[in-house]
């Protein structure tokens, strides 16, 4: 393992874990990063300002790494090197970060953090050095997520708050010329609408200088090519709980059985809601008593639809160490349950995401990446989670009840990981389910609300302000083109009462229907 202290961008001092001095001629934090990790190509580059080297945790350093597609860091959350602005950009659960939990983004600091040299000789010679220490660590974790980094905010790498002088802000300049380089060229213009409608800043010598002299970098790495192998022991008996709530597809839903039967490693429980509206109604899955099953089955029937119920009935009977949430038009190989083992164990996540594509449909990703969404049909979490999540009810019978799932276990400390190779065919069954929509109280009003209060209550609790203030602005020119009020002085006009309505309408959640 090896130390480099800095002063924002100069070195101070590299030193190893026995504590032997390292000399490095380049002092630009970057470049030395880099020539270390070409030096010493199997291990761990741990970067910290001097203000802060008392208060590292060296002895948890081990735990805390325990694979090489790893880099995280630790810093100011609210208002991060590249500042909050980025999020008028940037639509992803990366920035609305936990600032005292583990929590997955890109957003990285010069503060305190760690990076294995397997990773820096595979992308330290295509990402910008130029531009400062902070700038070089955002852009290797943005351009690196996405082809398989799992990146982190992480205050376990410190023993308290970091010292507030190791802290660094980008230059308005910084932020257009990273906007340039890691985004298509529209959203500098989008930006610099957002500084003027929002901020009252008119910054439009940052913009032009990022559209005439910054290159964008289109960067292949080859993460998938570095060994990934978690130190954690999270798996001991892999027990499992399956949950599933259904409605109206006996047929699909006994085949969704017969391939848990077939599976090498057998479910140990598996929990059914069915659902019915009509209260005269009675369970029409015969077969769960009729037939043996080398698992047990706990059926409970109910007349209340909606999935958020449904699952949050059936999480509350699980038991086991490992909760499957599963749709019940699923088709999967009898290996499937292994497979996710061998991803846990690998990846050492509490949360797996796999693969969910409807027939003829192709599976792009080739490795292990964190998922912007989250899958409550084709998802395993560990029991630790359970614990501190629900499916919020204010979303029943609408939308973003996925995602917001995602959140929660984001804010809890944990990650949700996607397996690309671990794939279950999505049939999306033509009958049953949740076909028909309710009739909300809202679609009485003159002005309907815009986007649906669902929407709103989602963005509003799981995105930041300033992301907020982007997605007004994409949702006003998206939904212009598909209205009928062409004058935009009379549109300007409509599509504030309806966000407002869509306001008033979120803090209502849920409603009867």
């Amino acid at each position: 393992m090896i130390f480099l202290y800095h002063i924002h961008d100069e070195v101070q001092e590299v030193i190893d874990l026995s504590g032997k001095v390292i000399q490095i001629e380049d002092r630009k934090p970057a470049n030395a990063m880099i020539t270390l990790a070409n030096r010493f190509p199997d291990q761990w580059i741990v970067w910290c300002h001097t203000s802060n080297k008392s208060l590292l945790t060296i002895k948890e350093l081990p735990e805390l790494l325990h694979h090489h597609r790893l880099m995280m860091s630790y810093g100011n959350t609210e208002d991060p090197f590249l500042s909050s602005a980025i999020g008028y950009i940037e639509d992803s659960p990366f920035l609305k970060m936990n600032g005292t939990n583990t929590y997955p983004t890109w957003c990285m600091s010069s503060a305190v953090g760690a990076i294995h040299s397997s990773v820096l000789r595979l992308t330290g010679n295509v990402i910008t050095t130029h531009r400062g220490f902070d700038y070089f660590l955002n852009s290797l974790a943005r351009k690196s997520q996405k082809q398989g980094l799992l990146c982190y905010h992480e205050p376990r790498l410190l023993q308290a708050t970091y010292k507030e002088n190791s802290i660094k802000k980008a230059s308005i300049q910084s932020q257009y010329a990273f906007v340039k380089e890691h985004f298509k060229v529209q959203w500098l213009f989008f930006m610099l609408l957002c500084h003027i409608r929002y901020e009252n800043k008119r910054p439009f010598i940052a913009c032009l200088s990022a559209l005439l002299f910054v290159r964008k970098k289109n960067v292949l790495v080859e993460i998938k090519s570095i060994p990934i192998q978690s130190t954690k022991n999270i798996i001991n008996d892999f027990d499992v709980d399956v949950i599933i709530p259904t409605l109206g597809r006996k047929k699909y839903l006994y085949d969704v059985l017969t391939d848990f039967s077939n599976q090498k490693i057998v479910p140990k429980k598996v929990i059914i809601v069915e659902q019915n509206p009509d209260p005269t109604s009675s369970s029409e899955l015969d077969y769960i008593t009729k037939e043996t099953w080398p698992f047990i089955i706990d059926h409970q029937f109910i007349h209340q639809t909606g999935a958020c119920n449904a699952r949050n009935i059936a999480l509350e009977k699980t038991t086991s160490d490992w909760i499957f949430l599963f749709d019940d038009d699923n088709r999967f190989k009898a290996n499937l349950l292994e497979e996710i083992a061998t991803a846990i164990k690998e990846t050492g996540s509490y949360c797996i995401n796999m693969s969910y594509l409807q027939k003829g449909e192709v599976e792009k990703n080739v490795t292990y990446k964190q998922w912007e969404t989250f899958g409550s049909g084709c998802s395993i979490v560990h029991k630790n989670i359970i614990e501190e999540t629900s499916f919020d009810m204010a979303l029943e019978h609408g939308y973003g009840e996925d995602v917001d799932f995602g959140m929660q276990i984001r804010h809890a400390g944990y990650d949700v990981i996607y397996a690309p190779q671990i794939q279950i065919l999505h049939l999306k069954a033509p009958i049953g389910g949740f076909r028909s929509l309710p009739k909300f109280p809202w679609q009485e009003d003159v002005v309907l609300p815009k986007p649906a209060p669902q929407i709103m209550f989602h963005r509003t609790k799981n995105t930041t302000p300033v992301q907020l203030k982007g997605y007004k602005i994409v949702l006003f020119i998206k939904y212009y083109f598909r209205q009928r009020i062409k004058n935009p002085f009379s549109y300007f006009s409509y599509f504030k009462k309806a966000w407002n309505n869509s306001v008033n309408w979120s803090k209502k959640l849920p409603v009867d229907v």
